[in-house]
């Protein structure tokens, strides 16, 4: 049971990482950041960098890998946004 409750994680981890990369690349390729919500973007960087601190505090990777990755995902939207928006 331990081997399927990591997989779990990780599976949660996999999907949860790499859930704004596709809003990236198709910003980043259309150039158009016109219909992201500024307020999506602050409240991701926000939520990923308290998650990660969070995870850091109890030692958990599945929780601070996950959401760094999130937080360098909703930056890069930042920054296209700024750029393109």
């Amino acid at each position: 049971m331990p081997d399927l409750i990591f997989l779990l994680g990780l599976s949660g981890s996999v999907t949860a990482s790499v859930l704004f990369f596709p809003q990236v690349w198709s910003s980043y390729k259309t150039r158009s950041t016109k219909d992201l919500s500024w307020a999506i973007i602050l409240i991701g960087i926000a939520n990923g960098a308290i998650w990660t601190i969070y995870g850091l505090l109890k030692a958990d990777a599945f929780i601070y890998v996950t959401n760094f990755m999130i937080v360098i995902a909703t930056s890069m939207l930042f920054v296209l946004k700024r750029k393109y928006g």
